[in-house]
């Protein structure tokens, strides 16, 4: 009976439909580190994907099983701890770019890297376009950002380090705790993968960021 309950309320949730990213199988993610930065801890117990942030900075990337259209995003994840965004700061500029979660779409696109290219660039770029199948490109991250200014939310940024990089500033995070981010694109896009980031350290802030679901809406 129980069983029946269970996937009756399946068939009536909106995450029924569409692509489950597993989160809870930490080898379905590629960690990667950024040169004099102080790596996150990353685990995945209790079917969650677990990122401690200590004045620290790595992303994660998961490889889509292939090129997806990708309708929409949903979201559900919980953090405590505190990022230290001073008065007057505004959070992305230099000494302030950290931010809880920012959870990166990979686009497909017509971009890729030559021969000498590949050679001189950073590893984050290399792994980004490794994504790209055979004889195909990336277009952009655009990624989805929570904010702890309320003034930001809505507002959209190319990132000054980066015009691969794109932010959008979809949640207000005024506390601690639970949060979902949910995201509509305007028409589908074709998805690579998935980047996830969770810094601390421009701002020397210690947080735990627990993810326990990514939902792609697929068309």
């Amino acid at each position: 009976m129980r069983k029946m309950l269970a996937t009756a309320l399946l068939c009536l949730s909106p995450y029924a439909h569409g692509l489950e990213v597993p989160v809870g199988d930490l080898d379905a993610w590629t960690a990667l580190t950024f040169n004099g930065i102080p790596a996150n801890s990353v685990s995945a117990t209790d079917g969650a994907l677990h990122i401690a942030v200590d004045s620290s900075a790595s992303p994660l990337v998961h490889q889509l099983p292939a090129p997806t259209q990708v309708s929409g995003i949903t979201v559900v994840a919980s953090w405590n701890g505190a990022l230290q965004i001073a008065d007057g700061a505004v959070q992305g500029d230099e000494n302030t770019d950290d931010f809880v979660l920012k959870l990166g779409i990979v686009e497909s696109g017509d971009r890729t890297l030559g021969w000498v290219q590949r050679r001189i660039a950073a590893k984050w770029v290399r792994q980004l376009f490794s994504l790209a199948p055979r004889g195909t490109g990336i277009e952009r991250i655009n990624f989805l950002s929570t904010t702890q200014s309320p003034t930001q939310l809505g507002s959209s940024r190319v990132h000054p380090l980066s015009e691969l990089l794109h932010e959008e500033r979809i949640v207000h995070l005024d506390a601690p705790g639970v949060f979902e981010m949910t995201h509509q694109f305007d028409m589908p896009v074709e998805v690579l993968g998935l980047w996830i980031s969770s810094d601390g350290d421009n701002t020397g802030s210690a947080f735990d960021l627990r993810i326990d679901r990514i939902h792609l809406h697929t068309e």
